[in-house]
C-alpha cells in the first residue's frame, strides 16, 4: 500500500497539472470534434507549436447528397478509397477543383460536323423531290448540281454482323473508356476491291494501298457521322495504326492481317515471308476497314446504311 505522506504529493503535483493543461486540452477536443463532424474545420498549426490552431475552409464544409461526391453521382477519380475518401498530403485543394472548360474549339470535330451536316443536306435534297430549288438560295445554281460520292462506291462490299464474343472481349480492351462487355454491338466491314494482288509488292501496289487508306478514312468518317446523327456510338480502326480513330489509343491494335479477322469472315493466308487478308468475293484483290457501333446488326440505321453503300452485295 501507498502511505498518506506518498498520496498528498502526487494529488498536489496532478491538480497542477490539471490546471494548467486543460483549457488546451479542453480547446483540442472542442475543434477536433468540429473536424470530425466534417463541418469545414482544418488543423493547421504550425510546427513545433504547443497551441493546436484550427482554421475554417467553406470548401470542406460539404453537404450531402453532394452533386460531385454525393450518392447519386459517378464515383470521382480523385475519392478513389471507401467512404470517398482520397490522399491529400500537400493539403492543398487545388487538385480536386474540377479544372475550368477549355476555351479552344476542337478544330477537328468542327470540321467533321460541318461535313456531316453537308451529307445529311445532300441525302435531304437528294430523297426530297422538289426540294432542291427550295434549299438553294439561287434556284437556278442547284440545275446540275450535285454532292460528290464517296470514294470507292462502285468497288465496295459493306458487310454488318454481331460482334462475336471473343472480339468483343478485344475491343473491350481497345476502347476502355466504353463499357462493351453489355449490351449491343455490331461490326460493319468495308472491303474494297483492288486492281493489284495484295499479296505482292510494286510501287504500283503500294501507291493503290496509299490511295485507299485515305478513301477508307473518308468513307468510315461518313459511316461513322451517319450512325452519331442517329444516336449511336461509332468508331473505326485506323489502317494505317490499327488503332481506334476518334478513342484514345491502347496497346491493343487491330491490323487486316490480324488472326482476329477470321471471325468476321475473312481467310489469313500466311505466306512465310508476311501475312495476307483473303475475301471471299474478291479473294486477295481487297482492302479491308472496320467500324465498330453500338447499334444492333439489324437496326435500321445499320440496314440503311448498308443497302445504301452496297445494294449490289446486300
Amino acid at each position: 500500500f501507498t502511505s498518506t505522506r506518498e498520496i498528498f504529493p502526487m494529488l498536489s503535483m496532478a491538480g497542477r497539472m490539471t490546471k494548467h493543461y486543460w483549457p488546451q486540452v479542453k480547446a483540442i477536443r472542442q475543434n477536433s470534434n468540429r473536424t470530425c463532424m466534417g463541418s469545414g474545420w482544418r488543423n493547421d498549426t504550425p510546427k513545433g507549436s504547443t497551441t493546436e490552431v484550427f482554421t475554417y475552409n467553406p470548401e470542406l464544409n460539404i453537404s450531402w447528397p453532394e452533386t460531385k461526391l454525393g450518392v447519386f453521382a459517378k464515383k470521382d477519380k480523385n475519392f478513389s478509397l471507401p467512404g470517398d475518401i482520397c490522399p491529400n498530403p500537400t493539403g492543398k485543394l487545388d487538385l480536386l477543383c474540377d479544372p475550368p472548360p477549355s476555351s479552344k474549339l476542337d478544330i477537328t470535330s468542327v470540321k467533321e460536323s460541318q461535313v456531316h451536316a453537308l451529307y445529311n443536306a445532300n441525302d435531304f435534297i437528294r430523297y426530297t423531290p422538289g426540294s432542291g430549288p427550295e434549299v438553294f438560295v439561287d434556284p437556278d445554281a442547284w440545275e446540275g448540281t450535285e454532292f460528290p460520292p464517296l470514294p470507292s462506291l462502285d468497288n465496295m462490299d459493306l458487310e454488318a454482323q454481331t460482334c462475336p464474343t471473343l472480339l468483343r472481349r478485344e475491343f473491350d480492351l481497345m476502347f476502355p473508356e466504353r463499357d462493351l462487355a453489355q449490351g449491343p454491338l455490331s461490326v460493319i466491314t468495308m472491303t474494297i476491291m483492288t486492281e493489284h494482288d495484295m499479296s505482292t509488292w510494286s510501287e504500283e501496289v503500294d501507291a493503290e494501298r496509299e490511295k485507299l487508306t485515305e478513301h477508307t478514312v473518308i468513307n468510315c468518317k461518313e459511316l461513322c457521322g451517319r450512325l452519331r446523327d442517329d444516336g449511336y456510338w461509332a468508331d473505326f480502326i485506323d489502317p494505317c495504326s490499327g488503332t481506334p480513330h476518334f478513342a484514345p489509343h491502347t496497346n491493343t491494335t487491330l491490323f487486316e492481317t490480324n488472326e482476329r479477322m477470321k471471325l468476321l469472315g475473312f481467310n489469313i493466308d500466311d505466306l512465310g515471308c508476311c501475312k495476307v487478308i483473303s475475301h471471299k468475293r474478291f479473294n486477295r484483290y481487297c482492302f479491308v476497314g472496320v467500324i465498330v457501333t453500338d447499334a444492333a446488326a439489324g437496326s435500321d440505321s445499320v440496314e440503311n446504311i448498308v443497302q445504301d453503300i452496297s445494294p449490289y452485295f446486300y
